[in-house]
């Protein structure tokens, strides 16, 4: 087993939320061999090759691998901290067991921002989806704060390109996209 022991140091407030906490954890070896294999096999991580991190959104949480630590934020409990951490290890274990069946990806891939997103939403301001403006549900939509569907006017005839495009976008970069509507 090449990572054998995964130890919280640290469970803070969570400065995003604080009803949930954040916690650093220390890794009993250097992982920074792995991330690009690691960064295959996860949908929508951002991978950055120099800094040796790899940032992953999961179930709201943001997770972050560092060669020899992790961090996560918008964590629910203690529990939930633990529950991550083997998940992580047996992720990182299986991938290191497996290298010459992975390809590694070395590529950068960086989180969508808000902006980017408004711009494909219609822009009508509606309502309709619970927010005030187009731009703040482009915000809750990058943070994950809420899904692509509470948006109806988007997927109302007009808006079928920029819907189509949107949701190839939200897939690409690892948001949970309806395949329903994707071809």
């Amino acid at each position: 087993m090449f990572l054998k022991e995964v130890k919280i140091t640290k469970i803070l407030p969570c400065i995003a939320d604080p009803r949930k906490i954040r916690f650093h954890a220390s890794l009993d070896v250097d992982v920074s061999e792995v991330l690009p294999y690691l960064n295959s096999v996860l949908k929508g991580a951002i991978y950055n090759h120099h800094a040796h991190t790899l940032t992953i959104r999961k179930e709201g949480r943001m997770i972050t691998i560092h060669p020899r630590e992790i961090a996560a934020g918008k964590v629910i409990d203690e529990e939930d901290a633990r529950e991550i951490i083997e998940w992580l290890k047996d992720l990182i274990n299986y991938c290191y067991e497996n290298k010459d069946r992975i390809k590694p990806n070395f590529e950068r891939k960086q989180k969508l921002t808000a902006l980017e997103v408004y711009k494909l939403l219609p822009g009508t301001n509606c309502k309709r989806c619970g927010e005030p403006t187009c731009l703040a549900f482009a915000v809750k939509l990058t943070n994950e704060e809420v899904n692509i569907m509470r948006c109806p006017e988007l997927f109302s005839g007009p808006y079928a390109e920029r819907r189509d495009v949107l949701l190839r976008l939200l897939r690409d970069v690892g948001y949970e996209v309806p395949s329903v509507f994707l071809k």
